[in-house]
Parts: structure tokens; sequence; C-alpha cells
């Protein structure tokens, strides 16, 4: 069965994030196409993100900037809603979209929404594992 709190060796998803991301941070995701990854927050409240979609050109404000680590993107298209955590397995950001190139490394960086946003738009819960289950 699968295990949608589990992040393979990388440990579960304990809970949310309350405080903001600050740059320097490291955080991770599983997506689609790059598997398990870590990157470094490199800016937080980015505005006038440009990203296009068949529908045409959307802009976001008070995005999270992320960046891969050791030379390796932290995403790749078809990763776009994966759940970013902190190293602690806190859910702080979902991936909407990046590049392939730019960066301190690069290798390109990603954009993320911050999940308490997310969930609210939504009216979203997260699920956790019952230990006693």
């Amino acid at each position: 069965a699968f295990d949608a709190t589990g992040f393979g060796t990388s440990g579960s998803l304990v809970g949310l994030r309350d405080d903001p991301l600050e740059p320097g941070e490291e955080v991770m995701k599983v997506g689609r196409t790059t598997g398990a990854t870590r990157g470094v927050v490199t800016a937080v409240e980015v505005d006038g993100y440009q990203f296009s979609y068949e529908t045409g050109m959307l802009g976001f404000d008070g995005q999270t900037e992320i960046a891969g680590v050791d030379d390796k993107p932290f995403s790749a298209g078809g990763d776009s809603g994966s759940l970013i955590t902190d190293l602690d397995g806190r859910a702080c950001g979902l991936l909407f979209g990046g590049s392939s190139s730019g960066g301190p490394n690069g290798q390109g960086l990603t954009y993320a929404n911050d999940i308490h946003l997310v969930m609210a738009a939504f009216d979203l819960e997260l699920a956790l594992h019952d230990a006693g289950a």
C-alpha cells in the first residue's frame, strides 16, 4: 500500500511548519521526475514571478525560491505539485514551477507556494500517519 506520509529514506511527514522559511535553510521533496532531492532556500517573498501556462502568462507574488544542492537540480518538469518539507519533515511549500538553468549551481531555480496559503485556499487538512493504526 502507498504511504502518502512517507518520504522513502528521507523520513516521514510529521506536520506543518509554523514559522516561515528563511534564506539558507535546507528543504527536501519527492517528485515524480527527480525523486527525492534536497535544496536550499535562496529567497523568500519573491514577487512578480511570471510563469507560462497554456492559458497564458500568470504572475505570482510571495513565493519561495529554492536551488538544488551538490550541482543537482531541486526539481524538473513533472515535479509540480510536490510537497516541500523542511529537514524535520514539516510541510512548508507546494512546488509549482521553475527553470532549468540559472541559480547558484546553474541547475535552475524552483518556486513554491506557502503551504498554509494553499491549504486555506482549498480548505485542506494535512493527513498524517496514525502510529496506532
